[in-house]
């Protein structure tokens, strides 16, 4: 006959280990959560916008651009709930594109191109604070991440195209030592040969202000390639899903 007080009694996972030495096992996850943000759709709708500002200049594209932007902006704020930037941010800015776009109905054409370059300004200097604090923040490099780092860099030349703009507006005619065309394809293209230090020199900057803001943007195009674009692209890796008869990417640990 078997003396059941001999018998040591099961150990449960739920019961609390009465010797105090042995813990129960627990599930180590593996560091670096996927994130699931969703930048192709931000980059999708900026490269369009750089498509219709460089096919029109028309007012229907500014409209039309200035609903792209407010997409974008919708799409990057999504992404970005887990960063400091808030509601209230966001709300001023829609705020005032719903005020300048009524404003455009009454305001002359030239004050109405420039409310339209300081909204858009305004929008893209927002999409771009809300990615790169959301991008950074990434722990694994995924291809959303490569395409949020792309957005805020095309960001920064649709950004500096309109305070070009702002600059056109304020000072006529103190834009391009060239004279001629400051319409929103010859902004867009002078930011974005700027940005990347093209230098073709058909189109210079006539006062210093301009050469100012044409220097910071060739600068700041160049460090956040040097830096972000690099590190993030240094650190992407394809993801590869588990091999045949290979166990999730969790193990136990029963220390």
């Amino acid at each position: 006959m078997r003396d059941d007080a001999s018998t040591p009694p099961r150990w449960h996972p739920d019961a609390p280990d009465p010797t105090g030495d042995v813990e129960p096992p627990r599930t180590v996850r593996r560091r670096g959560t996927v994130p699931t943000d969703r930048f192709v759709p931000v980059l999708a709708l900026l490269v369009a916008s750089y498509v219709l500002f460089m096919a029109t200049s028309s007012s229907w594209a500014q409209a039309a651009a200035v609903a792209l932007h407010l997409a974008t902006l919708v799409l990057a704020f999504q992404a970005a709930r887990g960063t400091r930037v808030r509601r209230p941010v966001v709300a001023v800015v829609l705020a005032g594109a719903v005020v300048l776009v009524l404003a455009n109905a009454v305001l002359s054409e030239a004050d109405a191109s420039g409310a339209m370059a300081g909204l858009l300004a305004a929008l893209q200097a927002t999409v771009f604070l809300l990615v790169v604090a959301r991008v950074v923040q990434h722990p694994v490099v995924t291809v959303q991440t490569l395409a949020g780092a792309v957005s805020a860099y095309l960001l920064i030349g649709l950004l500096f195209a309109s305070l070009y703009g702002l600059a056109a507006w304020a000072s006529p005619g103190a834009l391009f030592a060239q004279g001629g065309n400051q319409g929103v394809q010859a902004l867009q293209y002078f930011s974005f040969t700027t940005l990347t230090t093209l230098g073709y020199g058909d189109l210079t900057a006539a006062s210093y202000m301009v050469r100012g803001l044409a220097t910071f943007e060739a600068v700041l195009g160049q460090i956040f390639l040097a830096t972000l674009i690099a590190r993030l692209v240094a650190g992407f890796r394809p993801r590869r899903g588990p091999a045949a008869g290979e166990a999730p990417e969790m193990r136990h640990d029963g220390r």
